[in-house]
Formats: C-alpha cells, sequence, structure tokens
C-alpha cells in the first residue's frame, strides 16, 4: 500500500520500529526501503532507484533522523492523496514561490511547520499557521520529507545533482513547470528533524546548476 524509504551511512533497525509503529499501517501494508550509503551515492540516484523499484506508487522518502510526533501519518498520507488527486507530491514544509535567491524559507509564501533539535533544545519552526485539513499548493518542498504518488509525476531526480542539496528543489521544479503535477504542503504530520541544515561549497555548486536551469522561468510561483 505505501512505500517508505531512506538514505542512512548506518542501518538502525530502531529507527524501522518508529516507523513501523507510528505510520499507522499493518506491517504488510508497508514496504521499508534502507539505502546503507557512505556517501558515494548522491540522493537523486538513490531515490530514482526508489521510484524506479518501489513496490507501492505511494511512496514516501525521509530523512534518516527524524522522530514522528503524529501517529497513524502513513495514513493521512493516504488519506490526502485520496482527497487531493491531482496532486503528486506532498511535503511538511515549502514555498508558493521560487527565484534565483534559492532559499525558499526566507521567502514570503511559506507553509509548514517543522520542529528540529539540536540535542540539546527543541523548537518550531512554523512557516505558516496551521492548514488544518487543506493542502497549501506551493511549487517547492523539503527534502527531509516528500510524500509522491508515482502515477501523477511526469519527471524523476535529475542524477546530474549529486550530493545532498538542491535534489527536491529540482524535483519539484521540473515536476511543477510540466503543468501536469501539483505539489503540495500540509501541517497534518508533525515531526522533530533531529539535525539543522549548514550552507556549504556544494550547496552553493548546485544554487548555480539550478539557476543556470530554471533562470528563465523565475520568478516560479
Amino acid at each position: 500500500m505505501i512505500t517508505i524509504a531512506y538514505s542512512t551511512r548506518e542501518y538502525n533497525s530502531d529507527y524501522d520500529k518508529h516507523i513501523l509503529d507510528t505510520c499507522g499501517l499493518n506491517i504488510d501494508e508497508i514496504e521499508i526501503l534502507t539505502y546503507v550509503n557512505d556517501g558515494s551515492k548522491s540522493l537523486t540516484t538513490i531515490y530514482n532507484d526508489v521510484l524506479k523499484n518501489a513496490t507501492n506508487d505511494k511512496i514516501i522518502l525521509i530523512h534518516d533522523d527524524l522522530e514522528f510526533l503524529t501517529k497513524d501519518w502513513g495514513k493521512i498520507v493516504l488519506d490526502l492523496f485520496e482527497r487531493y488527486t491531482e496532486y503528486g507530491v506532498i511535503g511538511i514544509a515549502g514555498s508558493a514561490y521560487f527565484d534565483s535567491e534559492a532559499m525558499w524559507w526566507k521567502y514570503q509564501n511559506i507553509y509548514g511547520q517543522v520542529y528540529h533539535t539540536d540535542g540539546a533544545k527543541v523548537w518550531c519552526s512554523k512557516f505558516s499557521n496551521s492548514l488544518k485539513d487543506k493542502l497549501k499548493e506551493v511549487v517547492v518542498i523539503d527534502g527531509l520529507f516528500m510524500a509522491i504518488d508515482r502515477t501523477k509525476i511526469k519527471k524523476d531526480f535529475n542524477e546530474s545533482l549529486t550530493g545532498f542539496h538542491f535534489y527536491d528543489i529540482d524535483f519539484c521544479l521540473r515536476n511543477y513547470l510540466t503543468e501536469e503535477t501539483k505539489i503540495g504542503v500540509t501541517t497534518l504530520i508533525q515531526l522533530i528533524h533531529k539535525s539543522v541544515g549548514k550552507l556549504n561549497n556544494e550547496w552553493l555548486l548546485n544554487k548555480i546548476k539550478i539557476n543556470n536551469t530554471y533562470g528563465i522561468h523565475y520568478p516560479i510561483k
């Protein structure tokens, strides 16, 4: 019924158990694909393998450092796809605007809520108020949680983007610009991300690639 996949440097059975305990589906309704990756493979390569080989059309791509606070989040994803049949991608944070700045979280039309922790304290990055049971249409989402209906997307991940930055942005933009795939944000799923993103040289290099590819379309909204 649903495939959940993630990349990790070291397999942790407790994480799989956490997924199973919180997603609200029976074990025979879930396929978990774990990719142990030392960093030699980019997320675009791994995620394309998931899109190709997943048993189910409903696929959730997640980071390996999430703690789900919402119970039955797997059921929520399936329900959203059933109610919003025109949507192919659903996330928990994103922007309805994108341009050359490329920092979606700094724009005005941003939506979603994500808890973070640095190990000492927990705080909420509140990009918007609660959307309740509605989806808000956006153009990009954050890749920490990406729910995909494989039958509704037109493009896969761009493997020319190496590493771990902008894989999510590029995937969203290339599907959104087909005008055949809608992308949405929900606040029904609450989780803690156990890391804080950092901008590095790889981020800057991939930003250049993104702007070279999509600059002709800016602003995208």
